[in-house]
């Protein structure tokens, strides 16, 4: 099925800046080699137990924590 680039697909919570990552995540999940999907499971793993948990990013971007004060 041909994709569209054009097409927008809107997602709550997701900034513009952040589709690059979320691209970017998955490309890795669809990769051929497991390697690198099953680190960006991993990955996602991780950043699911720290919202989760809702415990503070060490080192965030400073706009983050402007939002959060």
């Amino acid at each position: 099925m041909p994709v569209n680039p054009s097409r927008q697909c809107y997602m709550i919570g997701l900034q513009p800046q952040e589709l690059d990552w979320v691209r970017l995540l998955v490309k890795l999940l669809r990769h051929n080699d497991p390697l690198p999907a099953e680190l960006a499971r991993q990955a996602l793993r991780y950043v699911d137990q720290i919202a989760e948990s809702g415990a503070a990013i060490p080192d965030c971007h400073p706009a983050f924590r402007q939002q959060q004060a």
